[in-house]
C-alpha cells in the first residue's frame, strides 16, 4: 500500500499536528505500507486560476510552473492520501487549501452521477482509494472538527473513493507541555495514533475506538482555559509593554 501524506501546517515538524501525524504514519510503514510525506509549506504552490486549462488546453497539466505536478504524479501512485492540517479561523491552513484547490487535473472533466451524486470522472487506472484525515485545534471540545471533517468526506466522495477515518486531537495546542507535565495520559494518545496508522493499512479502515483513543480527554474544560488565559494574558501584557516602551 502506498500512502501520500500531506502536511498543511506552516509549523512542518515543530506543529502539534505532526504529533498525531508522525505516530500514525510510522504504525502504517511498520504494518508494511510505502510512506510518502510532504510539507506543503516547503513547497511552490500558486494559487488555482480558475482557467480550466489543465482540461481544455493542456489536459492533465496545469499552465502555472511550480511544484504541483510532482505532487500530483505522487497522488497517482498513491491509494490512500492523508490530509493534516491544524483548524485555522475554522477550516484547513491557506497552505493546504491552495493544494486542494490546485488537484483538479488529477480527475476528468467528464461529468458523472455515481449514486445520485454528481461528480467529475475518475481517472482510468486510478490506485486511489481513499482519505484519511488528521488535525488539531486551540479549543477544548471536538466539535470545532465538524465542519473539517465533512469537507474531506466531500472530497473523497468527489474523488470517488472512501473516507477511511479522521485522528482529531481537541485541545491539541498543549500537547508538548502534556508531553513533560502529564506524559502517562499523553502517550496512549500517540500509541493509538501509531496503532490507527497499523490497521488502516491491515483493514482499509481507522476503527472508531481509535479515533476516540486519539481524541480523548487530557484535561477538564476548566482547567485548560485557566491555563491558556494565564499564558497569553502574561505574553499579551509583555508584548504591549514592549510595543509601549518603543513608542514612548
Amino acid at each position: 500500500m502506498r500512502i501520500f501524506a500531506v502536511n498543511g501546517s506552516p509549523r512542518k515538524k515543530k506543529g502539534n499536528t505532526e504529533r498525531i501525524l508522525k505516530p500514525f504514519l510510522e504504525g502504517a510503514q511498520e504494518a508494511g505500507a510505502e510512506i510518502k510525506l510532504i510539507y506543503v509549506q516547503e513547497k511552490d504552490i500558486k494559487p488555482c486560476l480558475g482557467c480550466n486549462k489543465c482540461w481544455l488546453k493542456t489536459p492533465g497539466r496545469c499552465v502555472q510552473n511550480d511544484d504541483m505536478p510532482e505532487l500530483l504524479s505522487l497522488m497517482r501512485e498513491s491509494e490512500i492520501m492523508v490530509l493534516a492540517s491544524p483548524i485555522y479561523v475554522g477550516g484547513v491552513t491557506g497552505q493546504l487549501k491552495t493544494f486542494l484547490d490546485r488537484m483538479t487535473p488529477i480527475s476528468l472533466p467528464f461529468i458523472e452521477v455515481v449514486d445520485g451524486y454528481s461528480t467529475h470522472s475518475k481517472p482510468r487506472g486510478s490506485k486511489f482509494k481513499g482519505i484519511v484525515f488528521i488535525s488539531n485545534n486551540g479549543f477544548h471540545e471536538i466539535y470545532h472538527f465538524d465542519d473539517l471533517v465533512s469537507h474531506c468526506k466531500s472530497i473523497a466522495k468527489m474523488m470517488q473513493s472512501e473516507f477511511l477515518g479522521a485522528l482529531l486531537r481537541p485541545h491539541g495546542v498543549i500537547l508538548e507541555m502534556a508531553e513533560k507535565l502529564m506524559p502517562e495520559k499523553v502517550a496512549p494518545v500517540y500509541e493509538a495514533a501509531r496503532q490507527a496508522g497499523k490497521q488502516l493499512v491491515k483493514s482499509g479502515k481507522i476503527p472508531p475506538e481509535l479515533e476516540a483513543a486519539v481524541a480523548q480527554e487530557l484535561m477538564p474544560r476548566e482547567a485548560f482555559v485557566k491555563i491558556m488565559n494565564d499564558y497569553f494574558h502574561k505574553a499579551w501584557d509583555s508584548a504591549l509593554e514592549k510595543e509601549s516602551s518603543k513608542t514612548g
